[in-house]
């Protein structure tokens, strides 16, 4: 296996994470979800570190791995509704600006206008990630705290990514 293959399979390792992460989070099981979200974690940092000191950057990996987030990002918070630590309104959130976003930097691209994840969009993630991983063990109040935290940070971010839209007139 080459080393483009290697990093996409670190990136598809969240997937197959996903599944196991929510039936442990659904049976409180919380020792075995916080060792599966820091699992998922350093797979996230990991795949970039691969494709970036390798030079094995893909298209296809561009794409893969914020799908394989979203994917992750959602199904545990789906879980974590259904244990009822979080609303669905805060997933809601999290959904719509993510969309938004994604409809943005679409729009740019086909545009010839590539606009890279931003300093907030990294912090955004760095911040759900740690709510992620704080509400898996059961530290329900302060993951909470840091969740609607990363989703101010998400929605000023998302501001960014409009006022870069706008600016392009990308909808022309």
């Amino acid at each position: 296996m080459n080393l483009t293959g290697f990093a996409n399979l670190i990136t598809l390792s969240r997937l197959v994470i996903t599944p196991f992460l929510i039936f442990s989070i659904l049976h409180e099981k919380y020792i075995i979800s916080g060792f599966l979200v820091l699992l998922a974690i350093i797979s996230d940092w990991l795949d970039g570190i691969v494709a970036r000191k390798y030079n094995v950057v893909t298209k296809h990996g561009e794409l893969l791995d914020p799908a394989v987030d979203k994917i992750f990002t959602i199904s545990v918070l789906v879980a974590f509704v259904e244990k009822q630590y979080i609303t669905s309104f805060v997933v809601f959130l999290i959904i719509a600006r993510e969309m938004l976003v994604t409809w943005f930097r679409s729009v740019m691209v086909n545009k010839g206008v590539v606009v890279p994840a931003s300093y907030l969009g990294k912090i955004k993630t760095t911040l759900q990630l740690l709510a992620i991983f704080l509400i898996s063990i059961n530290i329900v109040t302060y993951g909470s705290i840091v969740l609607w935290v990363s989703i101010l940070v998400a929605y000023i971010s998302a501001f960014d990514y409009l006022k870069i839209f706008i600016k392009d007139r990308a909808w022309n």
